[in-house]
């Protein structure tokens, strides 16, 4: 999924990505704390501070980043951490949550399904249901997870989350729901019947993760209330598509309808532990509630939680100087790069400008990314240079992550090593991955362009001996081409116009020149997933540098989602046939040699630009706790506390 305000790949969220100031956000835990401090009866060690019930939080959003979208089934361009970890989740809970105390892994308590049960041929899985029930009163029931299904099978062209079939040297790789041939449902759960047996861990974190049981309120046809038939089918019921239709076009044109998210009957039917209780249209402000017919563990401790929009990171800070106790304060706020101390690893509090005012500084959290930004291999202007791997190579050459990091980060981040995060830990990174790193060589950048063909006298260099053969521009490259092309970069971070600016300067080293231009999030949201072989109209854009890609909720980096060709986040039209049979691999074999084989292949070539990964420094206000962190941008307040 993107990941937030420097997020996950544009579009499949994830992610929530790259440079920017959050691109690696976000710590959810309290310096003094950690993750036992708090239970569901509230105990605490002895000598900790108690929980207190009640009371509200104010949070800062990252800058011009609120949520923009209710109903979990999203278009590629609606997959974001934002709208993930720090809205829907709150009150729709996936059959199989993940987020907890910085682990890569499922959280059993916080998850509707007890752990999946396998036949003996590995092609059925079977799912029992926990005792949760909707806010309305009705039971949580394997119907409910079907409708999901049957959305997703319905609506394929409208779901981030899908992966074309690939064929493959006469082998055809079906993914979800493609590969769902049968399901059964009970009261209690439902079983599910692929085409064959796929990697377990793979269907658990990369499959069952990404569906979220809907109410059978939600299966309406119009405002009027007119019942749909979605929930009702069979996966293979002939009219499927025709009674998930209307349902679709209901549910997404009111998923959109932001100045209705608080009052639509539809969004007020919740399993999760928190009810949304206003949402601002104009400015994205937003504010929660405790659900209080939440039936699962882990019931809130606080009231409400408020979501405090803001146009820049200036003015948040501008907020929380005015300190902790200051009227409408900030409890937990985003300390801008530019007035943070050098990271200290051994002491994080060391030179924090805002422990006078009655502010703390959370424990560093790696979140579960990779950075980047990308390239559009289908650009009608340059993808042509793009589909040259020497081009690509002389890009990430250029790039200074380490610089990056020492420099305007002030140690605030760790360099991006590939497709697969080396942070946190838990991740399957092969032997050769664990050692990989991305080089900053400008000497080497500029002899790859002069190697192929261009003349550096220049910049933007010239392409002086077009051809495919040795020592040429490569295919479709004719001479007098330019080596440039244009890179837009997300607004409202301080931080992205001095390291861009730095970027194009070492570019030209090369004769590359680059053209950037800051832009509303809005817009890369959407420029991104126009560009369609159906809609060459769209492909004007060159590269864009939205954040990254978060793995969630696909917790295993296999690729499926986002490298491979025709998947919903490749927005960027990257495709490379050798890939797409190794991703095939890592989800029909439970070897973790297939896995390090996608990893080593992939890290050797060039999907996308690799940058710096962030770490957001949260400031919190002292007396309120913050026991949980979460590594996929997202925020579970329910484990939030101020202390008597």
């Amino acid at each position: 999924m993107h990941n937030g305000t420097v997020r996950s790949i544009l579009a499949k969220a994830g992610v929530v990505a790259v440079a920017l100031v959050t691109v690696g956000a976000a710590t959810t835990a309290a310096a003094a704390n950690s993750a036992d401090d708090t239970g569901v009866t509230g105990v605490t060690s002895v000598g900790k501070p108690q929980p207190k019930h009640g009371g509200t939080v104010r949070i800062a959003q990252r800058p011009n980043d609120s949520p923009n979208v209710i109903w979990p089934f999203m278009d590629v361009n609606q997959v974001t951490s934002i709208n993930i970890g720090e809205f829907q989740q709150f009150f729709f809970r996936p059959l199989y949550f993940a987020g907890r105390d910085d682990r890569i892994a499922i959280d059993d308590d916080l998850s509707p399904a007890q752990a999946p049960v396998w036949s003996e041929d590995g092609r059925t899985v079977t799912i029992r249901l926990k005792n949760w029930k909707w806010s309305n009163g009705e039971r949580l029931t394997g119907r409910d997870v079907q409708f999901w299904i049957n959305m997703a099978k319905a609506e394929k062209e409208h779901d981030g989350y899908y992966t074309p079939p690939m064929t493959i040297a006469g082998t055809t790789t079906n993914y979800f729901p493609d590969n769902v041939v049968s399901t059964s449902v009970a009261e209690h759960g439902i079983s599910i019947t692929f085409d064959q047996a796929y990697n377990r861990t793979w269907v658990l974190q990369n499959v069952l993760t990404t569906i979220t049981p809907m109410p059978r309120a939600w299966d309406v046809t119009g405002p009027d209330g007119a019942r749909g038939r979605c929930s009702a089918d069979a996966v293979d019921t002939p009219t499927l598509k025709a009674d998930c239709d209307p349902v679709f076009r209901h549910l997404s044109a009111a998923s959109v309808d932001k100045k209705t998210f608080a009052t639509n009957p539809l969004w007020q039917i919740s399993d999760g532990p928190w009810k949304l209780k206003s949402y601002d249209a104009a400015s994205g402000a937003y504010a929660i509630v405790r659900n209080k017919a939440y039936s699962g563990v882990h019931k809130p401790y606080l009231d409400e939680v408020d979501f405090v929009p803001y146009k820049n990171a200036e003015a948040q800070y501008a907020d929380l100087q005015a300190g902790a106790s200051s009227p409408n304060a900030l409890q937990i706020g985003i300390l801008p790069k530019a007035h943070a101390a050098r990271y200290d690893p051994a002491d994080l509090q060391a030179g924090n400008p805002l422990a006078g005012q009655g502010y703390h500084i959370a424990p560093r959290t790696y979140l579960d990314s990779i950075s980047y930004y990308q390239l559009n291999f289908r650009s009608s202007r340059h993808g042509k240079l793009f589909r040259q791997a020497y081009f690509t190579k002389a890009l990430q050459d250029s790039y200074d992550q380490q610089g990056v990091i020492d420099g305007p980060r002030k140690g605030w981040g760790h360099p991006t090593i590939g497709a697969v995060p080396a942070l946190p830990e838990g991740n399957p990174l092969s032997p050769n991955a664990q050692q990989h790193r991305m080089k900053f060589d400008l000497a080497e950048a500029r002899s790859l362009m002069a190697a192929n063909g261009w003349d550096l006298s220049t910049t933007p260099a010239v392409c002086r001996n077009p051809g495919t053969g040795p020592g040429q521009c490569g295919a479709d490259i004719a001479a007098g081409d330019k080596a440039e092309f244009d890179l837009d970069y997300q607004a409202g971070n301080a931080d992205l116009p001095g390291i861009m600016a730095a970027y194009r300067t070492n570019l030209a080293q090369s004769g590359i020149s680059v053209n950037l231009a800051e832009v509303p999030v809005d817009h890369l949201q959407s420029e991104a997933s126009l560009c369609t072989p159906a809609n060459p109209a769209g492909c004007a854009w060159d590269a864009a540098l939205y954040g990254g890609w978060v793995y969630s909720p696909q917790l295993y980096p296999t690729g499926d989602s986002l490298f491979a060709t025709g998947a919903a986040a490749n927005v960027w039209g990257y495709s490379d046939p050798h890939l797409d049979q190794l991703i095939a691999k890592t989800i029909t074999s439970n070897d973790i040699q297939d896995m390090y084989a996608y990893e080593d292949y992939v890290n050797d070539h060039q999907p996308v630009i690799y940058t710096d990964d962030i770490v957001a420094i949260y400031e919190v206000a002292d007396g309120l706790r913050m026991p949980v962190q979460d590594p996929f941008e997202g925020y579970q307040p329910e484990f939030w506390y101020y202390t008597k």
